[in-house]
């Protein structure tokens, strides 16, 4: 996609709504889903999720683990629901025993 230092990165934090403005700086444009819906930090996180270059994962969680600690963390379910959606993930994944 580019080599280091082309902005990929810079983009991704963009249109994830993850950048700082500093002042004196301007952002300008519009960002659209197939070029019709306003991307809305609403709308981005029904339907997507960014885990960033620099996020830390513990390297010694299970898929299943490192699923439920992100569950835990993002989803406003009760915890049952969540293992439920987690457990589909898994096995559409084809990742149920990992």
């Amino acid at each position: 996609m580019g080599a280091s230092g082309a902005g990929k990165t810079s983009l991704m934090n963009t249109i994830a709504n993850r950048v700082q403005i500093k002042k004196g700086t301007e952002l300008t444009g519009q960002l659209m889903v197939n070029d019709f819906h306003p991307l809305t930090d609403k709308l981005f996180g029904s339907c997507c999720a960014y885990v960033m270059q620099d996020d830390i994962l513990f390297e010694a969680f299970t898929v299943k683990q490192a699923l439920t600690f992100a569950a835990r963390l993002k989803l406003n379910y009760s915890r049952d629901m969540q293992d439920d959606r987690i457990a589909i993930l898994l096995k559409q994944l084809g990742l149920e025993k990992c």
